[in-house]
C-alpha cells in the first residue's frame, strides 16, 4: 500500500514500525484439538464446582467451566434448554393475561 502517506505523527510511527514488504506468518493451531468432542471434561453436565448456577439451565452457564480454555462451546450442549417446561401453564393465553406469567430467573 504505497499510495497511502501518514499525515500525523502517530501514522508515521505505524510506518516506522510496520514493514509492508514483509509476508505476514502463519502459524497453524496443531497443538490444540480440533473439535470439543476430543476433550476429557468430565463433570461439566452436572456442574462439579458446587457453584448451583439454578441447574445450569442455559449453556452459557453450563459451559463456563468446560469451554474458556481451548474449546469455545461445547457440541454436546443444545443451543437452548429449560428444566421448567410447564412454566406458562397459569397463563394458557399469555396475551390476555401477562401478568400471571411466572419465570424463573437464571
Amino acid at each position: 500500500m504505497k499510495h497511502i502517506k501518514p499525515l500525523n505523527f502517530k501514522g508515521k510511527m505505524i510506518e516506522q514500525t510496520v514493514d509492508l514488504e514483509k509476508k505476514p506468518e502463519v502459524q497453524g493451531l496443531a497443538l490444540l484439538p480440533m473439535g470439543c468432542t476430543s476433550l476429557f471434561d468430565p463433570g461439566w453436565e452436572t456442574d462439579f464446582s458446587g457453584m448451583s448456577l439454578e441447574g445450569v439451565c442455559q449453556p452459557h452457564y453450563k459451559d463456563i467451566y468446560g469451554c474458556y480454555g481451548d474449546c469455545w462451546w461445547a457440541a454436546q450442549v443444545p443451543d437452548g434448554l429449560t428444566n421448567y417446561g410447564s412454566w406458562a401453564d397459569e397463563c394458557p393465553v399469555a396475551a390476555n393475561d401477562w401478568r400471571k406469567l411466572t419465570y424463573v430467573k437464571p
